[in-house]
């Protein structure tokens, strides 16, 4: 009985130092000064839909984007937007689909904007967004867009996905609460373990 409680405490105390850790380095993440400029693409992570209308995750994404496309425009730069995201199974459309409406009906030129709609998860957007940019613009550089508490699982799905990106998140890491930061942190363990 006494090494079972042992074990559990062992465990217990890992969790939570990696939790604790995590925390830190999605708060560090957070706090870096801004991505430089000159991106040749603002990739758009996907995130639930409400109907076909992207839900308030999503919608907290496309504003940062389009503040991140006024701020690259105001220097004279003209990046694409790349909105990636499938359609999940409550979904009837697919959340590029979402997205790419969304911009367009805020001024983003359609012409502008690129969908990538297959991926289901953080490590296929930016495999297949990464393809893609790779292919249209061979060299390029981006800026991805995603959920602050994202911001860490997302910089290393680019890292492996080969893509040369900044990380910037629409809002601090813990906006959306403690759940999706404990959820993120577990994804991230998993993806670091290559089971995500």
């Amino acid at each position: 009985m006494h090494a079972l409680l042992t074990v559990a405490v062992l465990l217990c105390g890992s969790a939570l130092l990696w939790l604790l850790g995590f925390l830190g380095f999605a708060l560090r993440h957070g706090r870096r000064r801004p991505a430089p400029v000159g991106a040749d693409y603002l990739v758009v992570l996907g995130a639930a839909l409400d109907g076909c209308e992207p839900g308030p995750a999503l919608t907290a994404r496309l504003e940062a984007a389009l503040d991140r496309l006024a701020a690259e425009e105001a220097t004279g730069h003209t990046p694409l937007v790349l909105v990636t995201g499938g359609k999940g199974p409550h979904e009837r459309c697919t959340e590029a689909a979402a997205m790419a409406r969304y911009l367009t009906s805020r001024g983003v030129p359609a012409e502008r904007i690129r969908r990538e709609e297959r991926a289901v998860n953080t490590t296929e957007n930016l495999r297949f967004s990464a393809a893609l940019m790779g292919t249209e613009r061979p060299g390029y550089r981006c800026t991805v867009v995603t959920s602050g508490f994202h911001t860490v699982r997302s910089a290393l799905a680019a890292r492996r996905a080969g893509a040369p990106a900044e990380v910037i998140g629409a809002d601090g890491p813990l906006a959306h609460g403690p759940y999706l930061l404990l959820r993120e942190a577990v994804g991230t363990a998993l993806a670091l373990l290559g089971r995500a």
